[in-house]
């Protein structure tokens, strides 16, 4: 009785069951709320450094509603 796959097509099945367990308990493990947090804190700091520097953005009236727009959407 022949089996159904070479060598190499079973290594290649093989490793990609394993990359696809990988990814799916990453997935599972890993908190989403965490990385949202560690954006958030990002973007603190990023406020406290323009406040630090007493500079304000030369954007148009436009511009900063595209850019709370952006923000609103990235929480």
């Amino acid at each position: 009785m022949e089996l159904p796959f070479t060598n190499l097509e079973m290594a290649f099945i093989l490793l990609a069951f394993v990359i696809f367990s990988f990814f799916t308990l990453a997935s599972i493990y890993t908190n989403p709320d965490e990385r949202n947090e560690e954006e958030e804190h990002q973007m603190k700091e990023k406020k406290k450094k323009r406040k630090k520097s007493g500079k304000k953005k030369n954007c148009s009236e436009e511009e900063h509603q595209i850019e709370a727009i952006v923000q609103r959407c990235h929480l």
